[in-house]
């Protein structure tokens, strides 16, 4: 998803701070890209997911409940 070179190009593209801005120092930005992908990565992965069954679901309503079920 996100390699070390765009984590940085991203965060070197961020240098206005807002009125409500989390400063923090010494931050591994690869780290922290990490965990962010670690984060969203499952919620991705559902709403993937549920789009899919959705779309199954369109073209045969059993085979898209079924394919709802194979999930929690």
């Amino acid at each position: 998803m996100l390699n070390e070179e765009i984590v940085k190009q991203i965060f070197f593209y961020c240098d206005v701070y807002g009125p409500d801005a989390l400063i923090a120092d010494e931050v591994d930005i690869c780290q922290f890209a990490d965990k962010i992908v670690q984060y969203v990565t499952p919620m991705i992965a559902q709403k993937e997911h549920l789009r899919c069954v959705e779309i199954v679901g369109n073209m045969n309503k059993e085979v898209g409940r079924a394919l709802l079920n194979q999930r929690p």
